[in-house]
């Protein structure tokens, strides 16, 4: 099995192996392995359809692979229907933020009581030290106690981002999955978003899986890459060395299309 690490130990807190995902006749992922370590930053990359996100769901338990085993802090994730105890397990392990955090976000909670009710299914805790912690955790992620009376309409794309984030975080996980997190998002609050990624996991220790076609946005959150084309893995490695001396043309054609300063789109012809 190829890698990130050698080997996986016991600070290896995901070890996948020969990941394939079948839709019917089309093969979304195809014998994909990796490991990622303790607090560590991996970045998943490739175009749309490359397989990405497929393979992502995979990891978190929202899709069945076809074949191949996924391990998650030291436990083989099996399939087939699981018991309520082992989803908040499991939760506890590993959680996901999508691209769109308005459609998981229940329009008519507010969001105070958004970040309560994740806390009030994983601790005992009375209602005061609830509200206590949730005030905490929307600090935490850069917002304040008059956003916790609110409702997710009525705030902006890139602090519902941040709900998404504090929801996700609250539950203390030890694996944080962000699927395309910042993708909808102007590059200003971008920019907030990954510094605010970067604080969280210097202060907690929480390793990331952060799926993404920004080789951008990879360049400053990850430590490792894996670039996937056709469902498979074309290439892997340190994302700093990666990125700057690609040995495959399909990552050197991504990293190609990166606008530049004084970039300018070619004009197609027309007719």
């Amino acid at each position: 099995m190829t890698s990130l690490k050698k080997s996986a130990g016991p600070d290896t807190v995901i070890e996948a192996a020969g990941l394939r995902k079948e839709f019917g006749p089309a093969v979304a992922v195809d014998d994909v392995s990796l490991t990622l370590e303790r607090g560590a930053s991996l970045a998943v990359v490739g175009e749309s359809g490359s397989g990405k996100t497929t393979l992502a769901r995979m990891l978190v338990g929202l899709e069945t692979p076809t074949g191949g085993t996924v391990t998650v802090c030291g436990r083989p994730r099996k399939p087939g229907r699981v018991s309520s105890a082992e989803r908040r397990r499991r939760a506890r392990e590993m959680q996901i933020v999508f691209q769109d955090p308005y459609s998981s976000l229940d329009k008519l909670q507010r969001i105070g009581a958004v970040i309560e009710t994740s806390l009030d299914l994983h601790f005992s805790l009375t209602p005061g030290e609830r509200r206590k912690r949730a005030l905490e955790l929307l600090e935490a992620v850069g917002l304040s106690e008059r956003h916790a009376s609110m409702l997710p309409r009525q705030l902006s794309g890139g602090q519902r981002q941040r709900v998404a984030i504090a929801r996700a975080i609250a539950v203390e996980p030890q694996i944080l999955v962000l699927d395309e997190a910042v993708a909808a998002l102007d590059v200003s609050i971008q920019a907030q978003i990954l510094n605010l990624l970067a604080d969280i996991r210097e202060r907690s220790g929480i390793a990331y899986v952060f799926i993404s076609h920004d080789l951008a946005v990879v360049h400053q959150i990850s430590d490792f890459a894996l670039v996937m084309s056709g469902g498979r893995v074309v290439e892997r490695g340190a994302t700093r060395a990666l990125l700057s001396a690609p040995q495959e043309a399909y990552t050197r054609a991504l990293r190609a299309a990166v606008p530049r300063p004084g970039w300018k789109p070619e004009r197609r012809p027309v007719g």
